[in-house]
């Protein structure tokens, strides 16, 4: 009897702790550095260059598609009095800022309706060392903790919810920023 049960407790724990798996791979490297040392990298913004990364094949059939998010997130920058410049204007502003968007979406197994997401958004800027100013580089100047969850294929729109909870966190911070500005 006990061998026979052993299958079936198997099969039921494995999308569990694929699940789980992939909840703690996708989570990795999560540091919020929305400090005011990074705050200040904010002040005098004007605007940003909206980058999205793939999202990738499982969340494009479900219908979370960067053709769909990135005219929302930009409007919602626009709203808020940032400027959404194109890649030549982005390559020829102080700076280069760029909001670089990076959305994930998997399925867990092929006969699961349970999808893992991941939702991260920094700003890149151009930076130059103190040790030696001709020295420069593209580094992330504000991040927040990235958001994990999983869902059900029906409630994939969460993804949407949280990608533009984390344009109003950025948009929070750079006002804060600006307050003599804005």
């Amino acid at each position: 009897m006990a061998t026979t049960c052993l299958p079936t407790i198997w099969n039921r724990m494995m999308p569990a702790a694929g699940t789980l798996f992939l909840v703690g791979l996708l989570a990795t490297g999560a540091w919020a550095v929305d400090t005011p040392n990074e705050r200040i990298t904010l002040v005098d913004l004007i605007g940003v260059h909206v980058v999205f990364d793939e999202i990738g094949e499982a969340g494009e059939r479900q219908g979370v598609t960067r053709a769909l998010l990135q005219p929302e997130v930009e409007q919602q920058l626009r709203r808020a009095g940032l400027r959404v410049l194109t890649p030549t204007e982005a390559l020829a502003s102080s700076g280069r800022p760029t909001l670089h968007l990076r959305l994930s979406v998997v399925r867990v197994g092929e006969e699961q309706d349970l999808y893992v997401y991941s939702v991260d958004l920094v700003l890149r800027q151009q930076v130059r060392l103190v040790r030696s100013r001709v020295i420069e580089s593209y580094a992330v100047t504000w991040s927040e903790n990235r958001v994990v969850g999983a869902a059900r294929a029906a409630q994939l729109g969460v993804v949407r919810n949280v990608l533009l909870k984390k344009v109003d966190e950025f948009v929070a911070a750079w006002r804060e920023s600006n307050l003599e500005r804005y």
